[in-house]
Protein backbone atom coordinates (compact mmCIF):
# COMPACT_ATOMS: atom_id res chain seq x y z
CA UNK A 1 0.00 0.00 0.00
CA UNK A 2 1.07 3.43 -0.68
CA UNK A 3 2.65 5.45 2.42
CA UNK A 4 0.30 8.47 1.30
CA UNK A 5 -3.42 8.16 0.11
CA UNK A 6 -2.91 10.48 -2.50
CA UNK A 7 -6.70 9.74 -3.93
CA UNK A 8 -7.92 11.93 -0.68
CA UNK A 9 -5.16 14.75 -1.43
CA UNK A 10 -6.24 14.59 -5.48
CA UNK A 11 -10.41 14.43 -4.04
CA UNK A 12 -9.86 17.69 -1.68
CA UNK A 13 -8.00 20.11 -4.44
CA UNK A 14 -11.42 18.46 -6.68
CA UNK A 15 -13.52 20.10 -4.02
CA UNK A 16 -11.66 23.67 -3.97
CA UNK A 17 -12.31 23.31 -7.25
CA UNK A 18 -15.64 23.03 -7.15
CA UNK A 19 -15.72 25.58 -4.09
CA UNK A 20 -14.32 28.17 -6.88
CA UNK A 21 -16.88 26.98 -9.24
CA UNK A 22 -19.89 27.31 -6.46
CA UNK A 23 -18.72 30.70 -5.57
CA UNK A 24 -18.22 32.19 -8.80
CA UNK A 25 -22.08 31.09 -9.69
CA UNK A 26 -23.53 33.29 -7.75
CA UNK A 27 -21.97 36.14 -9.48
CA UNK A 28 -24.61 35.41 -12.43
CA UNK A 29 -27.37 34.08 -10.29
CA UNK A 30 -30.58 35.94 -9.35
CA UNK A 31 -29.55 35.70 -5.34
CA UNK A 32 -27.63 37.15 -3.19
CA UNK A 33 -27.36 40.15 -5.38
CA UNK A 34 -26.94 42.66 -1.96
CA UNK A 35 -24.36 40.26 -0.17
CA UNK A 36 -22.08 38.78 -2.84
CA UNK A 37 -18.44 40.34 -3.80
CA UNK A 38 -19.97 40.91 -7.44
CA UNK A 39 -23.37 40.99 -8.94
CA UNK A 40 -23.53 40.95 -13.06
CA UNK A 41 -26.50 41.62 -14.30
CA UNK A 42 -25.93 39.35 -16.84
CA UNK A 43 -27.72 36.55 -15.37
CA UNK A 44 -28.29 32.85 -15.99
CA UNK A 45 -30.57 30.54 -14.33
CA UNK A 46 -29.08 27.23 -15.29
CA UNK A 47 -26.37 27.82 -12.94
CA UNK A 48 -28.96 28.00 -10.21
CA UNK A 49 -29.15 23.97 -10.45
CA UNK A 50 -25.57 23.64 -10.96
CA UNK A 51 -25.36 25.28 -7.75
CA UNK A 52 -27.57 23.22 -5.79
CA UNK A 53 -26.22 20.00 -6.67
CA UNK A 54 -22.75 21.43 -5.64
CA UNK A 55 -23.91 22.25 -2.42
CA UNK A 56 -25.26 19.05 -1.77
CA UNK A 57 -21.86 17.30 -1.72
CA UNK A 58 -19.04 20.10 -1.58
CA UNK A 59 -18.62 20.77 2.19
CA UNK A 60 -20.01 17.69 3.04
CA UNK A 61 -17.29 15.65 1.58
CA UNK A 62 -14.87 18.45 2.73
CA UNK A 63 -15.56 17.58 6.49
CA UNK A 64 -15.80 13.88 6.29
CA UNK A 65 -11.91 13.89 4.57
CA UNK A 66 -11.23 16.61 7.56
CA UNK A 67 -12.76 14.09 10.29
CA UNK A 68 -10.51 10.76 8.37
CA UNK A 69 -7.17 12.38 9.49
CA UNK A 70 -8.03 14.13 12.64
CA UNK A 71 -7.84 11.01 14.89
CA UNK A 72 -4.46 10.86 13.73
CA UNK A 73 -3.49 14.36 14.82
CA UNK A 74 -5.22 13.52 17.86
CA UNK A 75 -2.87 10.15 18.31
CA UNK A 76 0.15 11.97 17.50
CA UNK A 77 -0.17 14.42 19.24
CA UNK A 78 -0.43 15.85 23.13
CA UNK A 79 -3.45 17.47 23.90
CA UNK A 80 -1.55 21.09 24.25
CA UNK A 81 0.50 20.43 21.11
CA UNK A 82 -2.95 19.47 19.54
CA UNK A 83 -4.61 22.44 19.67
CA UNK A 84 -1.63 24.67 19.16
CA UNK A 85 -0.92 22.54 15.49
CA UNK A 86 -4.90 23.69 14.86
CA UNK A 87 -4.75 26.83 16.31
CA UNK A 88 -1.58 27.77 14.05
CA UNK A 89 -3.34 25.71 10.70
CA UNK A 90 -6.68 27.06 11.05
CA UNK A 91 -7.49 29.85 13.51
CA UNK A 92 -4.20 32.05 12.43
CA UNK A 93 -4.76 31.99 8.67
CA UNK A 94 -8.91 33.20 9.88
CA UNK A 95 -7.74 35.94 11.79
CA UNK A 96 -5.73 37.05 9.32
CA UNK A 97 -7.88 37.02 5.96
CA UNK A 98 -11.26 38.88 8.72
CA UNK A 99 -8.75 41.48 9.63
CA UNK A 100 -7.25 41.41 5.58
CA UNK A 101 -9.92 39.92 3.31
CA UNK A 102 -12.90 40.50 4.39
CA UNK A 103 -12.22 44.72 4.60
CA UNK A 104 -11.04 43.72 0.84
CA UNK A 105 -14.13 42.18 0.01
CA UNK A 106 -16.34 45.10 1.29
CA UNK A 107 -14.25 47.58 -0.40
CA UNK A 108 -14.80 45.49 -3.96
CA UNK A 109 -18.48 45.05 -2.88
CA UNK A 110 -18.74 48.91 -2.48
CA UNK A 111 -16.61 49.71 -5.68
CA UNK A 112 -18.44 47.32 -8.53
CA UNK A 113 -21.67 48.55 -7.59
CA UNK A 114 -20.51 52.57 -7.54
CA UNK A 115 -21.10 53.16 -3.51
CA UNK A 116 -18.98 55.92 -2.30
CA UNK A 117 -16.50 53.46 0.47
CA UNK A 118 -17.29 54.14 4.25
CA UNK A 119 -15.19 54.21 7.77
CA UNK A 120 -12.62 52.17 8.36
CA UNK A 121 -14.39 49.92 10.82
CA UNK A 122 -17.50 49.41 9.07
CA UNK A 123 -14.83 47.42 6.97
CA UNK A 124 -15.15 44.10 9.37
CA UNK A 125 -17.22 41.23 10.51
CA UNK A 126 -18.23 42.34 13.51
CA UNK A 127 -19.78 45.78 12.52
CA UNK A 128 -23.22 45.95 12.51
CA UNK A 129 -25.09 49.61 11.20
CA UNK A 130 -27.81 49.98 13.47
CA UNK A 131 -31.50 51.08 12.06
CA UNK A 132 -30.41 50.12 8.70
CA UNK A 133 -31.22 47.48 6.20
CA UNK A 134 -29.43 44.38 6.89
CA UNK A 135 -30.35 42.83 3.90
CA UNK A 136 -26.94 44.51 2.27
CA UNK A 137 -23.57 43.42 2.84
CA UNK A 138 -22.51 47.29 3.62
CA UNK A 139 -24.53 47.47 6.41
CA UNK A 140 -24.05 43.49 8.00
CA UNK A 141 -20.51 42.18 7.38
CA UNK A 142 -20.28 38.47 7.45
CA UNK A 143 -17.48 35.92 7.34
CA UNK A 144 -18.97 35.08 4.35
CA UNK A 145 -17.08 32.25 2.87
CA UNK A 146 -14.64 32.18 6.13
CA UNK A 147 -17.02 30.39 8.07
CA UNK A 148 -15.03 27.23 7.15
CA UNK A 149 -12.49 27.35 9.45
CA UNK A 150 -13.86 28.52 12.51
CA UNK A 151 -16.71 25.10 12.33
CA UNK A 152 -13.53 23.08 11.15
CA UNK A 153 -12.19 24.51 14.59
CA UNK A 154 -14.83 23.23 16.42
CA UNK A 155 -15.67 20.48 15.38
CA UNK A 156 -11.74 19.51 16.04
CA UNK A 157 -11.83 20.60 19.25
CA UNK A 158 -15.42 18.87 20.15
CA UNK A 159 -13.35 15.59 18.66
CA UNK A 160 -10.61 16.04 21.10
CA UNK A 161 -13.20 16.41 24.14
CA UNK A 162 -14.88 13.02 23.13
CA UNK A 163 -11.57 11.24 22.35
CA UNK A 164 -10.24 12.41 25.69
CA UNK A 165 -13.14 11.29 27.45
CA UNK A 166 -13.08 8.05 25.87
CA UNK A 167 -16.75 8.74 24.70
CA UNK A 168 -14.87 6.96 21.09
CA UNK A 169 -14.64 4.17 22.51
CA UNK A 170 -18.21 2.20 21.70
CA UNK A 171 -17.53 0.38 18.86
CA UNK A 172 -19.29 1.20 15.45
CA UNK A 173 -19.10 -0.51 11.64
CA UNK A 174 -19.58 1.41 8.51
CA UNK A 175 -22.83 0.64 8.13
CA UNK A 176 -24.11 1.45 11.15
CA UNK A 177 -22.07 5.22 11.24
CA UNK A 178 -23.25 5.52 7.48
CA UNK A 179 -27.31 4.65 9.15
CA UNK A 180 -26.54 6.94 12.25
CA UNK A 181 -25.18 9.80 10.40
CA UNK A 182 -28.89 9.69 8.25
CA UNK A 183 -30.80 9.35 11.10
CA UNK A 184 -29.40 12.09 13.01
CA UNK A 185 -28.78 14.34 9.98
CA UNK A 186 -32.60 13.94 8.74
CA UNK A 187 -33.73 13.94 12.50
CA UNK A 188 -32.08 17.17 13.11
CA UNK A 189 -32.98 18.93 9.98
CA UNK A 190 -36.56 18.52 10.29
CA UNK A 191 -36.48 19.70 14.13
CA UNK A 192 -34.84 23.03 13.03
CA UNK A 193 -37.44 23.66 10.03
CA UNK A 194 -39.96 22.72 12.19
CA UNK A 195 -38.97 25.57 15.39
CA UNK A 196 -38.48 27.79 12.18
CA UNK A 197 -34.65 27.82 12.65
CA UNK A 198 -33.57 27.96 9.08
CA UNK A 199 -31.05 30.78 8.10
CA UNK A 200 -27.66 31.67 9.18
CA UNK A 201 -26.68 31.86 12.42
CA UNK A 202 -23.71 34.64 13.01
CA UNK A 203 -21.07 35.71 15.58
CA UNK A 204 -17.84 36.89 15.85
CA UNK A 205 -16.64 33.42 16.03
CA UNK A 206 -18.85 31.44 14.24
CA UNK A 207 -21.18 31.50 11.04
CA UNK A 208 -22.92 28.78 9.86
CA UNK A 209 -26.35 27.67 7.92
CA UNK A 210 -28.36 26.31 10.95
CA UNK A 211 -29.92 23.13 9.06
CA UNK A 212 -26.35 21.76 7.63
CA UNK A 213 -24.39 22.71 11.18
CA UNK A 214 -25.35 18.64 12.63
CA UNK A 215 -25.16 17.27 9.22
CA UNK A 216 -21.63 18.61 8.94
CA UNK A 217 -20.22 16.72 12.33
CA UNK A 218 -21.95 14.33 11.57
CA UNK A 219 -19.80 13.73 7.89
CA UNK A 220 -16.58 14.89 10.58
CA UNK A 221 -17.61 12.06 12.96
CA UNK A 222 -18.35 9.64 9.93
CA UNK A 223 -14.50 10.38 8.50
CA UNK A 224 -12.99 9.61 12.18
CA UNK A 225 -15.28 6.37 12.33
CA UNK A 226 -13.16 5.75 8.50
CA UNK A 227 -10.00 5.88 9.79
CA UNK A 228 -10.63 3.73 13.10
CA UNK A 229 -12.04 0.61 10.71
CA UNK A 230 -9.24 1.16 8.77
CA UNK A 231 -11.48 1.41 5.38
CA UNK A 232 -8.89 2.46 3.25
CA UNK A 233 -6.87 -0.06 4.36
CA UNK A 234 -9.16 -2.64 2.57
CA UNK A 235 -9.24 -4.30 -0.87
CA UNK A 236 -11.22 -1.56 -3.26
CA UNK A 237 -15.23 -3.05 -3.59
CA UNK A 238 -16.19 -4.63 -6.94
CA UNK A 239 -17.77 -2.33 -9.40
CA UNK A 240 -21.10 -4.01 -8.84
CA UNK A 241 -21.10 -1.53 -5.26
CA UNK A 242 -20.29 1.34 -7.53
CA UNK A 243 -23.10 0.60 -10.12
CA UNK A 244 -25.77 -0.04 -7.12
CA UNK A 245 -24.21 3.57 -5.41
CA UNK A 246 -24.82 5.44 -8.92
CA UNK A 247 -28.58 3.59 -9.25
CA UNK A 248 -29.27 4.86 -5.67
CA UNK A 249 -27.82 8.56 -5.53
CA UNK A 250 -30.05 9.05 -9.47
CA UNK A 251 -33.13 8.25 -7.17
CA UNK A 252 -31.84 10.57 -4.54
CA UNK A 253 -31.14 12.93 -6.30
CA UNK A 254 -34.67 12.97 -8.36
CA UNK A 255 -36.14 12.96 -5.13
CA UNK A 256 -34.07 15.64 -3.83
CA UNK A 257 -34.86 17.74 -7.33
CA UNK A 258 -38.45 17.57 -7.14
CA UNK A 259 -39.25 18.02 -3.26
CA UNK A 260 -36.61 21.22 -3.56
CA UNK A 261 -37.85 22.57 -6.25
CA UNK A 262 -41.28 22.53 -5.39
CA UNK A 263 -40.60 23.72 -1.54
CA UNK A 264 -38.85 26.41 -3.52
CA UNK A 265 -41.65 27.62 -5.70
CA UNK A 266 -43.89 27.31 -2.57
CA UNK A 267 -42.26 29.55 -0.73
CA UNK A 268 -41.95 32.17 -3.47
CA UNK A 269 -45.48 31.74 -5.03
CA UNK A 270 -47.81 33.08 -2.28
CA UNK A 271 -51.08 30.59 -2.60
CA UNK A 272 -49.72 27.89 -4.82
CA UNK A 273 -49.40 25.83 -1.69
CA UNK A 274 -48.47 22.80 -3.43
CA UNK A 275 -47.52 19.92 -2.04
CA UNK A 276 -47.05 15.69 -3.13
CA UNK A 277 -48.41 14.61 -0.41
CA UNK A 278 -48.12 16.75 2.71
CA UNK A 279 -46.51 19.33 4.26
CA UNK A 280 -44.57 17.48 6.70
CA UNK A 281 -44.06 13.85 4.28
CA UNK A 282 -42.52 16.47 1.29
CA UNK A 283 -40.44 18.06 4.29
CA UNK A 284 -39.34 14.91 5.21
CA UNK A 285 -38.79 13.71 1.57
CA UNK A 286 -36.44 16.72 1.46
CA UNK A 287 -34.09 16.15 3.79
CA UNK A 288 -33.84 12.45 3.90
CA UNK A 289 -33.32 12.84 0.04
CA UNK A 290 -30.72 15.52 0.31
CA UNK A 291 -28.48 13.35 3.22
CA UNK A 292 -28.84 10.62 1.19
CA UNK A 293 -27.42 12.21 -1.81
CA UNK A 294 -24.86 13.64 0.42
CA UNK A 295 -23.79 10.01 1.23
CA UNK A 296 -24.35 8.77 -1.85
CA UNK A 297 -21.91 11.33 -3.79
CA UNK A 298 -19.17 10.65 -0.80
CA UNK A 299 -19.25 7.07 -2.22
CA UNK A 300 -18.86 7.64 -5.41
CA UNK A 301 -16.61 10.58 -5.18
CA UNK A 302 -14.26 8.67 -2.79
CA UNK A 303 -14.43 5.31 -4.86
CA UNK A 304 -13.80 7.25 -8.16
CA UNK A 305 -11.04 8.60 -6.36
CA UNK A 306 -9.50 5.91 -5.07
CA UNK A 307 -9.39 3.52 -8.01
CA UNK A 308 -8.50 6.18 -10.88
CA UNK A 309 -6.82 8.87 -9.17
CA UNK A 310 -4.80 7.41 -6.65
CA UNK A 311 -1.04 8.77 -7.52
CA UNK A 312 0.10 12.49 -8.10
CA UNK A 313 2.55 14.01 -10.45
CA UNK A 314 4.52 17.15 -10.04
CA UNK A 315 1.37 19.61 -10.85
CA UNK A 316 -0.70 17.90 -8.81
CA UNK A 317 1.31 17.82 -5.78
CA UNK A 318 1.46 21.48 -6.01
CA UNK A 319 -1.82 22.06 -6.89
CA UNK A 320 -2.43 19.91 -3.56
CA UNK A 321 -0.39 22.10 -1.66
CA UNK A 322 -1.86 25.04 -2.92
CA UNK A 323 -5.75 23.87 -2.13
CA UNK A 324 -6.12 25.08 1.91
CA UNK A 325 -4.75 28.71 0.85
CA UNK A 326 -6.45 28.73 -2.68
CA UNK A 327 -9.79 28.18 -0.60
CA UNK A 328 -8.84 30.82 1.73
CA UNK A 329 -8.07 33.78 -0.72
CA UNK A 330 -10.03 32.57 -3.96
CA UNK A 331 -13.08 35.06 -2.97
CA UNK A 332 -10.77 38.17 -3.48
CA UNK A 333 -9.27 36.89 -6.29
CA UNK A 334 -12.90 36.16 -7.71
CA UNK A 335 -13.85 39.41 -7.31
CA UNK A 336 -10.85 41.41 -8.62
CA UNK A 337 -11.46 38.97 -12.25
CA UNK A 338 -15.30 39.71 -12.05
CA UNK A 339 -14.74 43.30 -11.61
CA UNK A 340 -13.60 43.83 -15.31
CA UNK A 341 -15.86 41.36 -16.59
CA UNK A 342 -19.18 43.33 -16.13
CA UNK A 343 -18.36 45.46 -18.98
CA UNK A 344 -17.62 42.16 -21.07
CA UNK A 345 -20.40 41.69 -23.61
CA UNK A 346 -21.14 38.02 -23.81
CA UNK A 347 -23.91 35.83 -21.92
CA UNK A 348 -23.42 35.46 -18.53
CA UNK A 349 -22.75 31.67 -18.63
CA UNK A 350 -19.91 32.20 -20.54
CA UNK A 351 -18.89 34.45 -17.97
CA UNK A 352 -19.34 32.03 -15.00
CA UNK A 353 -17.42 29.58 -17.18
CA UNK A 354 -14.18 32.09 -17.67
CA UNK A 355 -14.32 32.99 -14.01
CA UNK A 356 -14.41 29.70 -12.21
CA UNK A 357 -11.38 28.90 -14.58
CA UNK A 358 -9.52 32.48 -13.84
CA UNK A 359 -9.91 32.36 -11.03
CA UNK A 360 -8.48 28.88 -9.59
CA UNK A 361 -5.72 29.56 -11.98
CA UNK A 362 -4.58 32.89 -10.76
CA UNK A 363 -5.46 31.66 -7.00
CA UNK A 364 -2.63 28.78 -7.42
CA UNK A 365 -0.17 31.52 -9.69
CA UNK A 366 -0.39 33.80 -6.22
CA UNK A 367 0.57 30.77 -3.88
CA UNK A 368 3.10 29.71 -5.87
CA UNK A 369 5.01 32.93 -6.77
CA UNK A 370 4.70 34.12 -3.26
CA UNK A 371 5.89 31.10 -2.01
CA UNK A 372 9.10 31.09 -4.70
CA UNK A 373 9.83 34.56 -3.65
CA UNK A 374 9.52 34.55 -0.23
CA UNK A 375 9.48 31.03 1.28
CA UNK A 376 12.15 32.20 3.69
CA UNK A 377 11.10 34.97 5.32
CA UNK A 378 8.32 34.59 7.04
CA UNK A 379 7.85 38.11 8.40
CA UNK A 380 8.34 39.30 4.76
CA UNK A 381 5.78 36.60 3.71
CA UNK A 382 2.98 38.60 6.28
CA UNK A 383 4.11 42.51 5.18
CA UNK A 384 3.76 41.93 1.90
CA UNK A 385 0.45 40.08 1.63
CA UNK A 386 -0.74 42.80 3.92
CA UNK A 387 0.38 45.46 2.23
CA UNK A 388 -1.14 44.13 -1.25
CA UNK A 389 -4.46 43.67 1.27
CA UNK A 390 -4.47 47.12 2.13
CA UNK A 391 -2.95 48.41 -1.13
CA UNK A 392 -6.47 46.61 -2.36
CA UNK A 393 -9.14 48.44 0.43
CA UNK A 394 -7.17 51.43 -0.47
CA UNK A 395 -7.90 51.27 -4.51
CA UNK A 396 -11.73 50.79 -3.66
CA UNK A 397 -11.72 53.40 -0.52
CA UNK A 398 -10.33 56.21 -2.84
CA UNK A 399 -11.67 54.52 -6.32
CA UNK A 400 -15.70 55.66 -5.75
CA UNK A 401 -15.64 57.95 -2.89
CA UNK A 402 -17.87 61.11 -3.75
CA UNK A 403 -16.20 64.46 -3.74
CA UNK A 404 -17.67 66.34 -0.89
CA UNK A 405 -17.27 69.69 -2.10
CA UNK A 406 -19.45 68.16 -5.56
CA UNK A 407 -22.02 66.90 -3.51
CA UNK A 408 -22.43 69.91 -1.16
CA UNK A 409 -23.23 71.80 -4.96
CA UNK A 410 -25.64 69.41 -5.99
CA UNK A 411 -29.28 70.37 -5.60
CA UNK A 412 -31.92 68.18 -3.58
CA UNK A 413 -33.57 66.34 -6.64
CA UNK A 414 -29.86 65.42 -7.90
CA UNK A 415 -29.41 64.02 -4.66
CA UNK A 416 -33.18 62.64 -4.07
CA UNK A 417 -32.52 61.07 -7.82
CA UNK A 418 -29.38 58.99 -6.65
CA UNK A 419 -31.99 57.14 -4.75
CA UNK A 420 -33.99 54.56 -6.63
CA UNK A 421 -37.85 54.83 -6.31
CA UNK A 422 -38.24 51.27 -4.59
CA UNK A 423 -36.03 51.99 -2.07
CA UNK A 424 -37.79 55.34 -1.66
CA UNK A 425 -40.94 53.74 -1.31
CA UNK A 426 -39.41 51.09 1.09
CA UNK A 427 -38.57 53.88 3.50
CA UNK A 428 -42.02 55.50 3.02
CA UNK A 429 -40.56 58.15 1.63
CA UNK A 430 -43.19 59.98 -0.24
CA UNK A 431 -41.69 63.47 -0.99
CA UNK A 432 -38.84 61.77 -2.37
CA UNK A 433 -41.05 58.93 -4.76
CA UNK A 434 -42.82 62.11 -6.01
CA UNK A 435 -38.94 63.89 -6.84
CA UNK A 436 -38.57 61.14 -8.53
CA UNK A 437 -41.63 60.94 -10.99
CA UNK A 438 -41.51 64.98 -11.19
CA UNK A 439 -37.84 64.09 -12.37
CA UNK A 440 -38.55 61.45 -15.16
CA UNK A 441 -38.82 58.31 -13.44
CA UNK A 442 -41.03 55.88 -14.84
CA UNK A 443 -44.10 55.15 -12.61
CA UNK A 444 -44.12 51.87 -14.12
CA UNK A 445 -40.07 51.02 -13.32
CA UNK A 446 -39.79 47.29 -12.69
CA UNK A 447 -36.81 45.91 -10.02
CA UNK A 448 -33.72 44.80 -11.26
CA UNK A 449 -34.40 41.01 -9.96
CA UNK A 450 -37.92 40.20 -9.27
CA UNK A 451 -39.88 42.60 -11.55
CA UNK A 452 -42.29 44.39 -9.41
CA UNK A 453 -43.35 47.49 -10.34
CA UNK A 454 -43.28 50.33 -7.36
CA UNK A 455 -47.31 49.98 -6.86
CA UNK A 456 -45.97 46.10 -6.04
CA UNK A 457 -43.46 47.50 -3.89
CA UNK A 458 -45.58 49.45 -2.12
CA UNK A 459 -48.20 47.31 -1.88
CA UNK A 460 -45.94 44.99 -0.24
CA UNK A 461 -44.60 47.17 2.58
CA UNK A 462 -48.35 49.01 3.18
CA UNK A 463 -47.18 52.12 2.09
CA UNK A 464 -50.50 53.46 1.57
CA UNK A 465 -50.01 57.15 0.64
CA UNK A 466 -47.78 56.49 -2.30
CA UNK A 467 -49.41 53.95 -3.66
CA UNK A 468 -52.31 56.11 -3.87
CA UNK A 469 -49.68 58.93 -5.27
CA UNK A 470 -48.38 56.05 -8.18
CA UNK A 471 -51.79 55.67 -9.31
CA UNK A 472 -52.56 58.71 -9.56
CA UNK A 473 -49.81 58.95 -11.42
CA UNK A 474 -50.88 57.01 -14.37
CA UNK A 475 -49.16 53.21 -12.90
CA UNK A 476 -50.88 50.02 -14.49
CA UNK A 477 -52.31 48.08 -11.98
CA UNK A 478 -52.48 45.35 -14.04
CA UNK A 479 -48.55 44.97 -14.73
CA UNK A 480 -46.87 41.77 -13.53
CA UNK A 481 -43.43 40.95 -12.18
CA UNK A 482 -41.45 38.39 -12.79
CA UNK A 483 -43.62 35.71 -10.91
CA UNK A 484 -46.99 36.85 -12.87
CA UNK A 485 -48.38 38.70 -9.62
CA UNK A 486 -49.56 42.20 -9.55
CA UNK A 487 -50.53 44.80 -6.85
CA UNK A 488 -53.13 43.17 -6.19
CA UNK A 489 -51.64 39.89 -5.43
CA UNK A 490 -49.48 41.28 -3.47
CA UNK A 491 -51.75 43.57 -1.68
CA UNK A 492 -54.52 40.71 -1.31
CA UNK A 493 -52.08 38.31 0.30
CA UNK A 494 -50.29 40.78 2.70
CA UNK A 495 -53.74 42.10 3.45
CA UNK A 496 -53.51 45.64 3.27
CA UNK A 497 -56.94 46.46 2.62
CA UNK A 498 -56.82 49.81 2.04
CA UNK A 499 -54.41 49.08 -1.38
CA UNK A 500 -56.54 46.13 -1.80
CA UNK A 501 -59.92 48.81 -2.33
CA UNK A 502 -58.44 51.15 -3.90
CA UNK A 503 -56.59 48.81 -6.72
CA UNK A 504 -60.28 47.38 -6.82
CA UNK A 505 -61.34 51.32 -7.40
CA UNK A 506 -59.08 51.86 -10.20
CA UNK A 507 -59.39 48.99 -12.71
CA UNK A 508 -57.81 45.86 -10.90
CA UNK A 509 -58.07 42.78 -12.38
CA UNK A 510 -59.24 39.89 -10.06
CA UNK A 511 -59.32 37.10 -12.90
CA UNK A 512 -55.49 37.39 -13.92
CA UNK A 513 -53.39 34.26 -12.27
CA UNK A 514 -50.17 34.48 -11.66
CA UNK A 515 -46.95 31.73 -12.30
CA UNK A 516 -48.79 29.44 -9.99
CA UNK A 517 -51.70 29.45 -11.38
CA UNK A 518 -53.66 31.56 -8.26
CA UNK A 519 -55.89 34.43 -8.82
CA UNK A 520 -55.72 36.80 -5.91
CA UNK A 521 -58.73 35.69 -4.30
CA UNK A 522 -56.84 32.29 -4.34
CA UNK A 523 -54.05 34.06 -2.36
CA UNK A 524 -55.95 34.30 0.90
CA UNK A 525 -58.85 31.43 0.36
CA UNK A 526 -58.17 28.70 3.05
CA UNK A 527 -57.20 28.08 6.08
CA UNK A 528 -53.81 30.25 7.64
CA UNK A 529 -51.70 27.37 9.45
CA UNK A 530 -50.70 25.55 5.92
CA UNK A 531 -49.60 29.51 4.40
CA UNK A 532 -48.11 30.57 7.69
CA UNK A 533 -44.72 29.22 6.66
CA UNK A 534 -44.80 31.29 3.64
CA UNK A 535 -45.18 34.43 5.69
CA UNK A 536 -42.91 33.74 7.53
CA UNK A 537 -40.46 33.17 4.64
CA UNK A 538 -41.22 36.70 3.49
CA UNK A 539 -40.75 38.17 6.89
CA UNK A 540 -37.59 36.64 7.26
CA UNK A 541 -36.45 37.64 3.39
CA UNK A 542 -37.97 41.49 3.95
CA UNK A 543 -37.67 42.08 7.52
CA UNK A 544 -34.26 43.64 7.15
CA UNK A 545 -35.92 46.12 5.19
CA UNK A 546 -38.55 46.85 7.69
CA UNK A 547 -41.69 44.36 6.81
CA UNK A 548 -42.94 43.39 9.74
CA UNK A 549 -46.13 40.95 9.93
CA UNK A 550 -48.43 41.29 12.55
CA UNK A 551 -50.22 37.04 11.82
CA UNK A 552 -53.08 37.52 14.21
CA UNK A 553 -54.49 40.27 11.95
CA UNK A 554 -53.44 38.47 9.07
CA UNK A 555 -55.79 35.13 9.85
CA UNK A 556 -58.22 37.50 10.91
CA UNK A 557 -57.92 40.07 7.80
CA UNK A 558 -57.47 37.01 5.25
CA UNK A 559 -61.20 36.68 5.18
CA UNK A 560 -62.32 39.78 5.05
CA UNK A 561 -59.83 40.11 1.49
CA UNK A 562 -61.45 36.77 0.19
CA UNK A 563 -64.81 38.66 0.59
CA UNK A 564 -63.73 41.75 -1.06
CA UNK A 565 -62.26 40.15 -3.75
CA UNK A 566 -65.38 37.33 -4.11
CA UNK A 567 -67.83 40.30 -4.65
Amino acid sequence: MKSRMFFLDNLRTFLIIMVVVLHAGIVYEPILQDYWIISDPDKSNSIGLIRMYLDLFVMFTLFFISGYFVRISVQNKPTTGFILSKVKRIMTPWLIAVLTLIPAYKAIFLYSRGLPQEAWYTYFHIFTRSDADWGTYANHPTQSWLWFLPVLFLFQMIYLGLYKTNLLRFRITRTQGVILTFFVGVVYSMAIAHFNLSGWYHSTFLHFQNERLLVYLGAFLFGSLCNKSGVFNKAIPDKKMFIYSNVALGVGLMVFTATALNLFFNMIEPGRNFYFISPFVDRLAYYASTVFSMLGFLYVLVYTFRRHLNWTNKLMAELNRNSYTVYIIHMVVLGLIALPMLNVPISGFWKFIFLSLFTFVVSNALIYSFREIFQVNTLLKVSVFSSVVALLVLVGYTGKNENPEQKAQETPAQNVCKTGIHEAIIRGDAESVKQLLANGTDVNEPEKMSGSTPLVTAALFGRIEIAEYLIESGADVNMKNNDGSTALHTASFFCRTEIVEMLLQNGADKTIKNNGGATALETVNGSFDPVRGIYQYFEKIFGAMGLTLDYKHLEQTRPRIAQMLAD
